[in-house]
């Protein structure tokens, strides 16, 4: 039995080291039951009193919420601050419906959670797909559950909600939020859908061809275009996270199991791994020549805002939306505010005595108060 089991688990420890080990983070959980980690020094740039910024446009960014939970606190505190201020818009971050997306054998359970989502507020609504809205599995995943979503979100009672990119495409995909004014850069969102990269087969699905190559160059053209505004580029993938899709160890008896079920299952989508690393470096090519204000996303079940270096003005990580799906977070070098518990980013552009302001503010169910604000600066118009 033992000449049976140690090759065994040899070749367990092989598969481990080749398929994620190497990658595991290590470090403090900053779960809901302590307080949030906060870097040093960032409460100097945490002092902005709210009454001294004049907000020209709200973006709430909210991701992986798509579970059902009657009386859901944290849409409901969504809904106040999305109604809060004159001009808002919501981003939904992807993963808006566990675990397959909109599917035609569930789709009534699955559209109850997307009207929940989309009910929360009656605001500009633009809804970007996640992983698991193609479909749990990478086998699995098709076009069919993206399209389901499209069509209801796109049909959505009050006609303010949009499901962008459309038709299992990349993108990029711009909308404008705010125009400019004499006062105040516009307000641009950027779209992406990076599945179809990291899954190749899924990208028969777009009705045009599209190539690594022709979604970075239309990238760049985007960014070029727009760099005169503040602009956020928004997708379901991060590309700096402190938490699981970032490496953090689940234990080593957890790591045992997760890693070699995630390469028997053909990836967990951790930034790791070749394809999501590829797109990643690709990518910041692209945005370091043309920085975003923010680059946002989900797939991590917490909250998070890192330094971004060249790449852009600042990482959001926004995908504590379920209560049930929150998980666990450490710092990194980069990390400025990061907390395993369930709310959303807001980002609020607007003035402050006299000048452009971008102030972004970490919400949590459980406080009324943000738990962390910070500004950005932003040139003069």
């Amino acid at each position: 039995m033992q000449r049976v089991l140690r090759p065994l688990i040899l070749a367990l420890f092989v598969v481990l080291l080749g398929t994620g080990c190497a990658h595991r983070l290590k470090g403090p959980n900053h779960g809901a039951e302590g307080p949030a980690w906060v870097a040093a020094g960032a409460d100097a740039r945490a002092v902005v009193p709210a009454e001294s910024v004049r907000v020209h446009h709200r973006v709430v960014m909210i991701g992986d919420a798509g579970l059902y939970l009657e009386d859901d606190p944290t849409l409901a505190a969504l809904g106040r601050w999305a109604g809060a201020v004159e001009s808002s818009s919501v981003v939904y971050l992807g993963d808006n419906v566990y675990n397959d997306g909109l599917t035609d054998e569930d789709r009534e359970a699955g559209e109850r959670i997307l009207a929940q989502q989309l009910a929360a507020t009656d605001v500009r609504k633009i809804v970007i797909p996640g992983n698991h809205d193609w479909g749990m599995l990478q086998k699995d995943r098709n076009a069919k559950s993206i399209r389901n979503q499209q069509a209801f979100v796109d049909g959505w009672r009050d006609g303010r909600a949009e499901f962008v990119p459309k038709d299992g495409c990349m993108g990029p995909v711009t909308r404008v939020l705010r125009e400019a004014s004499p006062e105040v850069r516009a307000v641009v969102l950027v779209a992406l859908d990076p599945t179809p990269w990291l899954n190749e087969r899924l990208r028969a699905a777009c009705p045009t061809p599209e190539t690594h190559e022709g979604v970075l160059a239309a990238l760049e053209a985007t960014l070029a275009e727009h760099a005169s505004a503040d602009v956020i580029v928004a997708t379901h993938y991060p590309m700096r996270t402190g938490g699981p899709h970032g490496g953090l160890s689940y234990g080593f008896l957890g790591d045992m199991l997760v890693t070699p079920i995630g390469w028997m299952l053909g990836g967990l989508m951790n930034t790791y791994e070749t394809d999501y690393a590829d797109w990643i470096a690709r990518t910041q090519a692209v945005f370091r020549r043309h920085p975003p204000t923010l680059y946002a996303a989900g797939h991590d079940h917490n909250l998070q805002l890192l330094e971004a270096g060249d790449v852009a003005g600042l990482y959001v990580v926004s995908g504590a939306g379920a209560r049930e799906r929150v998980s666990t977070v450490t710092h990194l070098p980069e990390t400025i505010f990061a907390h395993a518990a369930e709310g959303f980013v807001v980002v609020d552009f607007g003035t402050r005595d006299g000048r452009a302001s971008v102030v972004v503010s970490v919400v949590e169910a459980a406080s009324e108060a943000p738990v962390f604000r910070m500004e950005l600066l932003a040139p003069t118009p």
